[in-house]
């Protein structure tokens, strides 16, 4: 197997399960309102990650573990605030809904994503230290082609996620379907934010 085919194979075991990011660009693609912008954030996210993780980044987050200490709790009370915010949602009318994602969603949006991504130790894990790991032991001169397979398959996924999403606007839109999915993600984010409180508590405890 090559290099390419085995980052591609790793990238996508770590993308293609459903997360926050997946259910974002998913609600983003049905509500056809900067579908495109969300999966490019996602894509270029993990652009940074994971060149950064087969190049050696994991020694970074072991020499300033207060900093993820700090980040982690910061994406808990971002994301018990978002899911409240999606909570109330779920109680008005899907036209409301839809109407309230106004001028303020982008930056909305955006927020939300450098929450779930960026203030989420779990994706460090997944990037720097399993990526990073994997990629130490690959020949110098192959590991930003192993970093190329694994970007690959997060574009042909996050992509392909907002297009389907897109184009299968008419049918999402449905209340009823329109509110399972932001009840998904409201568990979702509330799933996460729960596993960062919990990491939260033991990494005060071993540092504090």
């Amino acid at each position: 197997m090559s290099v390419f085919v085995q980052g591609f194979a790793l990238g996508a075991a770590l993308i293609l399960p459903i997360g926050p990011q997946n259910t974002i660009v998913l609600r983003q693609g049905m509500l056809r309102r900067y579908a495109f912008l969300a999966a490019t954030y996602c894509v270029i996210s993990d652009m940074l990650l994971i060149t950064t993780g087969v190049l050696g980044g994991a020694a970074f987050l072991q020499r300033y573990p207060l900093l993820m200490l700090a980040m982690t709790w910061m994406g808990v009370v971002f994301l018990l605030w978002y899911s409240y915010g999606l909570i109330k949602t779920l109680y008005q009318p899907i036209s409301a809904e839809v109407e309230g994602v106004a001028v303020n969603s982008l930056s909305q949006l955006l927020l939300t994503l450098t929450a779930v991504t960026w203030l989420n130790p779990h994706v460090y894990l997944d990037t720097l230290v399993l990526l990073g790991s994997l990629g130490s032991q690959i020949p110098a001169e192959l590991r930003l082609t192993f970093a190329a397979g694994a970007i690959s398959a997060s574009i042909i996924w996050f992509y392909l996620l907002s297009s389907i999403s897109s184009l299968l606007s008419a049918k999402l839109m449905q209340p009823r379907i329109q509110k399972v999915i932001s009840l998904t993600v409201v568990i979702l984010l509330l799933t996460l934010a729960f596993r960062l409180a919990s990491e939260g508590v033991l990494m005060w405890q071993h540092y504090g």
